[in-house]
């Protein structure tokens, strides 16, 4: 049985090699519509690889049934946090490490005075499908100074998601945008580059604000968006539409970005 297993890891081992060089020719002749089907089958196969590794398809081997592993579990020391007696970064580091990943957006607003403004989010999710409605929670830093994505949705309701691929220059164009500058500022003069869509962007979610709910206890704001338009490549939108994904940048735990980069993926039918 051995000798079959190392036969098959290594058969497989080959077509995850394949698989990321096949994405990465991809990547560079801009074909980005076939990659998420790449990506989808180079996950799927290491995930194969793993679970050959740790034993788990045996049977598979012996010629048996195939049955749910039935490994026994370790007893494990739990503690049980209070959030609310957490510091503050202590309790902002356990929420990031539990929920999570993120993606990170880069939101584009105006004010009346006409100052554009970037900021860093990670609290964007969809809210409902029909209608297309997004939220995203605005806080205030630690002085009480409202977001400036918030004072300028108040003025005029108009934001521009941009959703960042997983480069280390988008990482560069995130830091820049998270930078507090003061309201008369604009954070564009940092990235070198001219309003009103981000250079690089996977995509540009144009919403516009439709409500906003104080949160209880809390000093942000959770405001609802309502999904206007999508900027997108034409062959990543057609791949969209057929059930594939895009390569972004996420927020993996405290102020840790990283790229979507999981070892295996499954598709719920």
């Amino acid at each position: 049985m051995n000798e079959e297993k190392s036969t098959v890891i290594d058969f497989l081992k080959k077509c995850v090699a394949y698989s990321d060089a096949s994405i990465l020719r991809k990547r560079e002749r801009g074909e980005l519509e076939e990659i998420p089907r790449w990506q989808a089958y180079r996950d799927f196969t290491a995930f194969s690889i793993a679970e050959i590794e740790q034993g788990n398809l045996d049977e598979w081997f012996l010629g048996g049934i195939i049955e749910p592993s039935s490994k026994s579990q370790e007893t494990v020391e739990m503690a049980e946090l209070e959030p609310a007696a957490l510091e503050y970064q202590h309790r902002a580091m356990l929420l990031d490490g539990l929920v999570g990943p993120r993606p990170v957006f880069v939101a584009a607003t105006r004010s009346d005075d006409g100052i554009h403004n970037l900021s860093l989010l990670s609290t964007v999710t969809v809210a409902s499908n029909s209608p297309a409605l997004l939220t995203c929670s605005l806080s205030q830093d630690l002085n009480g100074r409202p977001r400036d994505t918030l004072l300028n949705l108040r003025e005029n309701g108009s934001i521009t998601l941009h959703l960042l691929p997983a480069t280390l220059e988008a990482t560069a164009m995130a830091e820049a945008a998270a930078n507090p500058l003061p309201r008369e500022d604009s954070e564009w003069d940092l990235i070198g580059s001219e309003p009103p869509l981000l250079p690089g962007a996977i995509a540009s979610l144009q919403c516009e604000l439709v409500d906003e709910h104080i949160l209880p206890e809390a000093v942000a704001t959770l405001c609802v968006f309502a999904l206007k338009s999508v900027r997108v490549p034409e062959k990543l939108g057609k791949a969209l539409l057929n059930g594939g994904r895009t390569e972004t940048l996420y927020q993996h735990g405290w102020c840790h970005l990283h790229p979507s980069d999981d070892d295996w993926s499954h598709l719920i039918h």
